[in-house]
């Protein structure tokens, strides 16, 4: 059951395309899945390679020692697992893009309403099997702190997995242009 935009069309708003995301669609993030998914494998095979060894090879283990560090084998193997499993989760969404703004849906609650006056740029980043996924790269940064040291972080966007994605991507770029246009004017 699609759900319906239209309680959270502002007046004068115009919805120029809807669409829902897709499993068989590319994350949005291409390249950062395939460094997630070698990450948790790297980390799965050396947990593997420093635990087996010392549970199987070492003869000193015994009672409670043993059984720690069988459950620390399982527990550092299972989060190189639980990595790679990471970039197959999948949840279903629905996109309503407005001449003025990008509403994101699940199939009852409304998830985020993001103005689009915010994005700097957009990305097509890949093509599967029909379906494609948009990446959009906004003005808004977070700053932290870690260790003593600032970090700026952009904040992205995106719609995954949508159905026609080149003519999805080229009514957002020239929604985009047009908001740009009357903005400067």
């Amino acid at each position: 059951m699609k759900p319906d935009f239209t309680p959270y069309i502002m007046a004068g708003e115009e919805i120029m395309w809807q669409g829902e995301s897709h499993k068989e669609g590319p994350p949005a993030d291409p390249k950062g899945a395939r460094g997630t998914k070698f990450f948790g494998i790297l980390w799965s095979v050396l947990s593997a390679l420093i635990f087996i060894p010392v549970i199987f090879l070492t003869g000193d283990l015994k009672g409670s020692a043993f059984w720690v560090t069988v459950g620390m084998a399982v527990l550092f193997i299972g989060i190189g697992i639980g990595l790679f499993l990471s970039t197959k989760y999948y949840k279903q969404e629905y996109y309503c893009l407005t001449d003025r703004r990008l509403l994101v849906m699940d199939t009852k609650n409304i998830l985020t309403i993001r103005d689009l006056f915010h994005i700097q740029g957009a990305e097509l980043t890949g093509i599967q099997n029909g379906y494609g996924s948009i990446l959009m790269r906004t003005d808004i940064t977070h700053r932290h702190r870690t260790n003593g040291h600032y970090h700026t972080t952009r904040e992205m966007w995106s719609m995954r997995g949508v159905e026609e994605p080149a003519e999805c991507y080229r009514i957002l770029t020239s929604v985009l242009m047009v908001n740009s246009e009357t903005n400067f004017k």
